[in-house]
């Protein structure tokens, strides 16, 4: 729950963001298509990115073999970061972000710029209130 809840907040909190900067910069109060598309695909990579290190942890703890009698090498998030870190360093934690990045970022592109389509439409036939800003 902590990786993902960690994940899905950064991952709109940053779309949020980064959608009223643009909008700001530009001076404009609805963003292209292109534009969503780009900012999700952005956003989308922020959570991973943040939350690598859990994802990490959450393999390593999966992954063990823990022979009967023995205390496990991976016991915990903290304990299992403290330990992946002096072993093989800290930029380990983000081990396999790359794939994570090529897969995760074009899917949250294409679903914020879906979102923002449907939500448009829907706004125009009066389905969903306007907010106000």
């Amino acid at each position: 729950m902590l990786r993902q809840g960690c994940n899905q907040g950064v991952n709109f909190s940053f779309y949020q963001i980064f959608k009223n900067m643009w909008e700001e910069h530009s001076q404009v109060t609805e963003l292209q298509p292109w534009q969503h598309l780009l900012i999700g695909g952005v956003s989308g990579g922020m959570g991973p990115t943040v939350n690598n290190p859990l994802d990490v942890v959450k393999t390593r703890l999966q992954k063990q073999v823990v022979v009967p009698g023995e205390q496990a090498k991976y016991r915990g998030v903290v304990q299992s970061c403290v330990v992946i870190a002096k072993e093989e360093g800290v930029m380990s934690l983000w081990k396999g972000l790359s794939p994570r990045l090529m897969r995760i970022m074009p899917g949250q592109a294409i679903t914020f710029m879906t979102f923002e389509a449907v939500s448009k439409q829907l706004h125009a036939f009066n389905l969903i209130p306007t907010q106000t800003r």
